[in-house]
């Protein structure tokens, strides 16, 4: 049950994932210096990695995009497709089938938000890539705003499960997770930010718990 509810997932969300890594494909591409499109600017030789340059913008342009997009694409597409009424039937609790849910999609944000931050880093590591100095305590703010993302997704899926109106209130979750990331992101101490990163996720998964459970499809 669980391996078909994983495929199930990742082929269901496999359009998205493939648009947010061609992002991905992009955005390394403009911050080591090959200029495909002239969107963005490319790495100039008086940026420094992780500290002047444009990686935090391409990143919650692409993996913010792809966290909001599965959020939704995993919540309120499905309920529109009427998918919940063949999920729910399965011999499997509510619990497991949102939890699996939760589960592909955080780990594919995670994982497309780490690869970029970890490829990135490894092209500013080496030496005669980039004019500038580089140390591995640069990446810290990179690393934890990867770990926000996982709110946002959070937030977009609970909007999508949430009964309300579009043009209502139905999207504050996702406002509301999207400003605590930013705020997180931005705290100077690691270990303030994780524990506010692990209360404000306790409190979204709560809220999708509770509609999952309460929620009639």
């Amino acid at each position: 049950m669980l391996k078909a509810l994983v495929i199930k997932e990742l082929r269901e969300s496999a359009g998205v994932i493939a648009i947010a890594a061609l992002g991905v494909m992009y955005a390394l591409a403009v911050l080591t210096g090959v200029r495909l499109l002239p969107v963005f600017y490319a790495l100039q030789s008086n940026d420094f990695p992780f500290v002047s340059d444009s990686l935090y913008l391409l990143f919650v342009l692409t993996i913010g995009g792809l966290a909001i997009a599965m959020g939704l694409k995993q919540s309120a597409v499905e309920a529109g497709r009427g998918t919940y009424y063949f999920l729910l039937h399965r011999p499997a609790t509510r619990k497991f089938i949102f939890g699996t849910k939760l589960s592909v999609g955080a780990a594919a944000v995670l994982a497309l938000g780490g690869l970029l931050v970890l490829v990135y880093a490894l092209w500013a590591a080496t030496p005669g890539k980039s004019p500038t100095p580089f140390f591995w305590s640069m990446t810290s703010g990179a690393w934890r705003l990867c770990l926000c993302m996982s709110l946002v997704y959070l937030g977009a899926f609970l909007s999508g499960i949430r009964p309300a109106r579009w043009f209502g209130t139905r999207l504050v979750p996702l406002v509301t997770a999207a400003a605590c990331a930013f705020l997180i992101s931005m705290l100077p101490w690691w270990w303030l930010a994780l524990s506010s990163l692990v209360i404000c996720a306790a409190i979204l998964l709560a809220g999708i718990s509770y509609y999952a459970n309460q929620r009639d499809f």
